[in-house]
């Protein structure tokens, strides 16, 4: 089983810290000033930023007076916090917002995805991934390097289809399979194995929504998004939303129920798993020029 996400254990270790403090009724200068430590640092601790201090985690925890229980839960959560998985040593190489889905990635239960422009990279071929990587150079930073990336991709997919990974339910667009993001012998290649991976890997689940199709409430969705579902000891939720310059993260509840309700509504809205493979298979063949026709 993969590691808890170091990020998403640091948010909630933050968000315990700030619950405490109001418990307690405790303003953040105060706090700090009694254990010895900069504002600032505090600050840091509880919006998930970094490594956590475990100096601090276990003064506040001492301060307080915190059960066995709950106070083995926040230095656990500090720990997992701490921790750099296979992304970071290379983070710069894959490009650092493909290291930041690798960290979201780690520990999940269950990945649900919504996308309509392109293919997600936890199904992407390494001939697709080399196509868009190298399409828009100026994205990246001068230490990226495509290979890595597309090598990073590599083992994102390998942790996602191994024995323990977790299940994957995405909603396709159909604008992401009809419109051509790389050669058309690269897309016809790459719908193929999305039909491939769902046909062997009953943790994978693709669905694919029709441009016409009805959505309820005609709440239709403004970027592409990932809800992540963690097997830790808190059953944490996030979502990362994609836009063009940075993605977005939420934690909280309240910003992420709207995107499961969501999630629900373009499930019920697209087509089945069985129909949705043969729509990319047919969508594959489309792009595959007859044998002998003329060049």
């Amino acid at each position: 089983m993969t590691r808890p996400s170091p990020l998403i254990r640091r948010r909630w270790l933050g968000r315990e810290i700030r619950r405490l403090r109001e418990e307690y009724n405790l303003a953040a200068e105060p706090l700090a000033r009694v254990l010895g430590f900069p504002r600032k640092q505090l600050s840091a601790l509880e919006n998930g930023r970094l490594g956590p201090d475990i100096d601090l985690v276990s003064g506040i925890c001492d301060y307080l007076g915190i059960g066995a229980n709950r106070r083995a839960a926040i230095m656990d959560a500090a720990t997992d916090g701490w921790a750099r998985g296979w992304w970071a040593a290379d983070a710069e190489r894959m490009g650092p917002r493909q290291a930041l889905y690798a960290d979201l990635e780690s520990g999940t239960d269950v990945i649900s995805e919504y996308v309509f422009a392109l293919v997600p990279g936890l199904l992407q071929t390494a001939a697709f991934a080399d196509a868009r990587l190298r399409c828009e150079p100026a994205r990246y930073g001068d230490r990226f390097d495509p290979s890595a990336a597309v090598a990073a991709r590599a083992t994102r997919q390998r942790l996602l289809l191994a024995p323990d990974g977790p299940r994957y339910d995405v909603v396709l667009d159909e604008a992401a399979i009809r419109r051509c993001a790389a050669e058309p012998h690269i897309v016809a290649e790459q719908l193929r194995h999305i039909v491939s991976v769902c046909s062997q890997h009953p943790n994978v689940t693709v669905r694919v929504l029709p441009i016409g199709a009805s959505l309820k409430g005609h709440s239709a969705p403004r970027s592409a998004y990932s809800i992540y579902r963690y097997r830790d000891p808190q059953h944490s939720v996030a979502v990362a939303v994609d836009t063009l310059t940075e993605d977005h993260i939420h934690t909280e509840p309240d910003q992420v129920d709207p995107y499961q309700h969501l999630h629900a509504r373009l499930k019920a809205a697209a087509l089945d798993p069985a129909p949705s493979l043969h729509t990319l298979a047919a969508a594959a063949q489309d792009l595959t020029p007859m044998q002998g026709a003329a060049a």
